[in-house]
């Protein structure tokens, strides 16, 4: 990604000089005569980290969640989101706006196991708005997986337990946003910054409507149960 150059933060697979097709199969790249819905659907990828990395070490990172756990949780350095994506703009124009915010990866579940996701949220007209979560793999990875801490105990779950997330807002004019790892699970109230996009310019939507909610490429937030397993401190004496 752009941003993993800007921060000197590359890819260890691109860094090396990998290209698309050292992973991708040729029925991922020109189909298999099949219709899928999405690239997340079974049987749509064939990709698998294991297919290269055949040989993974026995540590306790890899071990205790019991293969429930996908390799792009914790080997996912951050996705970007757009944010204020602006369908007006995009039927009036023929351009797309968004405001791009980076330094965060979202837990979902996706074919039983929790992975890596992104986040967008949207403004139509009338001042709407609604916002979707969707597993991705944003190709940012890193080579030494997350800490225990980025993921259990962490603030960012406290926030996601007592139902109130602040993702985005609004600093000198600029969209500042949450980082590190966020779970996704129900029942919580995603409060994001909302702009209109008019002559080129971004300005604060003052009243926008509550957003609507949507999961998407066959991601599911976590449960209950999950979160209270987050919830247990790991990786500290």
């Amino acid at each position: 990604m752009k941003i993993d150059k800007t921060e000197n933060n590359l890819d260890p697979h691109f860094s090396k000089g990998m290209q698309c097709m050292d992973c991708h199969t040729a029925k991922e790249m020109h189909g298999d005569g099949m219709e899928y819905n999405s690239m997340k659907q079974t049987g749509a990828m064939e990709v698998q980290c294991e297919t290269c990395h055949e040989s993974v070490s026995q540590n306790l990172s890899h071990t205790a969640h019991g293969g429930k756990l996908d390799c792009k949780a914790c080997h996912v350095r951050q996705v970007v989101s757009c944010n204020n994506c602006h369908f007006e703009t995009l039927l009036k124009e023929g351009k797309r706006v968004a405001r791009p915010v980076s330094g965060w990866t979202f837990l979902m579940n996706h074919n039983g196991k929790v992975t890596a996701a992104n986040m967008q949220s949207f403004v139509v007209p009338g001042d709407k708005t609604f916002i979707m979560f969707a597993p991705q793999f944003s190709h940012s990875v890193l080579k030494e997986g997350r800490k225990c801490e980025e993921c259990h105990a962490s603030k960012n779950l406290k926030q996601v337990e007592k139902g109130k997330v602040k993702l985005t807002w609004l600093k000198s004019g600029k969209v500042e946003n949450l980082k590190g790892v966020i779970p996704v699970a129900d029942g919580v109230q995603w409060m994001l910054t909302y702009e209109d996009y008019k002559d080129g310019k971004w300005t604060p939507i003052k009243h926008p409507s509550a957003p609507g909610l949507h999961y998407s490429a066959y991601g599911e937030p976590l449960s209950k149960e999950q979160l209270k397993k987050m919830d247990q401190p790991m990786g500290k004496k």
